[in-house]
């Protein structure tokens, strides 16, 4: 895999990898290819959907498409965000756009705000789940901008079960690949597959 992006985004592009890395290998059990794709490739991935709003292809991270009758089918995108500081909201366009058009979007985090100190908490930027809640929670829950967020601090507090999937934070860890995350795409393949 070349590394093409900015060496100023090499956390967020670590990330990428993980993700790949930890997911990939399960999900392509349920003939799910996650991946990171190069610029030429997301360029013909954009080129080929029919969506009315622009989409810039820099603005993949994470690719998804489904084995069907031995081609790969494009059904969507992972927004992978370190913490919440990387400009979420830069996403957000491209995320609608895909959300819908009917593919799937979701968002994937560290949930990382880190307070120094001599006892340092990553407290996070997601915020309680109830009361007042932050406007990064809003984005997810009231306003649906991602299908789903799924945060890997441990300290993250997760949606209300009452509230539909697709607009739950999920907090997952790296403990096994078969989580809410993987069963969450292996999901909405199935749901994408059948339209």
């Amino acid at each position: 895999m070349a590394f093409e992006q900015s060496w100023k985004r090499t956390g967020g592009w670590a990330l990428e990898v993980i993700l790949v890395r930890h997911y990939a290998p399960f999900l392509k059990q349920h003939g799910i290819n996650l991946f990171i794709a190069d610029s030429r490739a997301k360029q013909v991935l954009i080129d080929g959907l029919e969506i009315a709003t622009r989409i810039e292809a820099d603005k993949i991270d994470v690719v998804l498409t489904g084995d069907v009758k031995g081609a790969q089918k494009f059904f969507g995108v992972v927004h992978v965000k370190a913490s919440f500081a990387e400009r979420r909201t830069d996403d957000v366009p491209m995320s609608e756009a895909l959300t819908k058009a009917g593919y799937v979007s979701p968002l994937w985090t560290m949930d990382c705000k880190s307070m120094p100190g001599q006892t340092p908490i990553n407290r996070g930027e997601l915020g309680n789940a109830t009361g007042e809640r932050s406007a990064k929670r809003k984005d997810i829950e009231d306003e649906g901008y991602f299908t789903g967020c799924f945060s890997y601090n441990k300290r993250t507090q997760p949606s209300f079960s009452t509230l539909p999937e697709k607009r739950r934070v999920h907090v997952c860890d790296f403990s096994n690949p078969d989580d809410a995350f993987s069963q969450f795409i292996i999901k909405r393949w199935r749901e994408f597959r059948s339209l």
